[in-house]
């Protein structure tokens, strides 16, 4: 009986910690799409700050080019750069387990997104697996 009690009294401590975010909106819209065998991407296209979204990836990705996450986030582009909230303002792509010359996989996103944006694109920051481009006020 004294467990069921201490279990009971740390749920309650817990749900309460929890009761704090319920209602609160995200900041951002999830969507994410399988790309390969053993790979997907997921987007998050913020609502407000200094991103405009992130473009990422989940799953092994041991099967995935290049070209396939290149074509992917074409795509997406397409789909989805006219209802983004924020209409400048940095984009970060993330990738892994792409074979392959880093530079030539930088200069074809920047030439994506500068097609699809019509303004400067420029690489901002840069890592492992992982580089930010900064987007200038885009028209349509």
């Amino acid at each position: 009986m004294k467990y069921i009690m201490i279990i009971v009294l740390f749920s309650i401590v817990s749900c309460k910690n929890k009761d704090q975010n319920i209602g609160v909106a995200d900041s951002y819209m999830l969507t994410e799409k399988h790309i390969s065998e053993d790979c997907s991407a997921y987007q998050m296209r913020f609502k407000k700050g200094d991103y405009m979204f992130n473009f990422a990836l989940s799953g092994t990705c041991k099967k995935l080019t290049m070209k396939d996450y290149t074509n992917e986030y074409s795509m997406y582009l397409d789909l989805y750069k006219d209802s983004l909230i924020v209409k400048k303002g940095s984009i970060l792509i993330q990738y892994y387990g792409i074979e392959g010359d880093t530079k030539k996989f930088q200069d074809s996103i920047i030439a994506i997104t500068k097609r699809n944006f019509k303004t400067n694109v420029s690489v901002v920051e840069s890592g492992n697996e992982f580089f930010r481009i900064k987007v200038d006020n885009f028209s349509k």
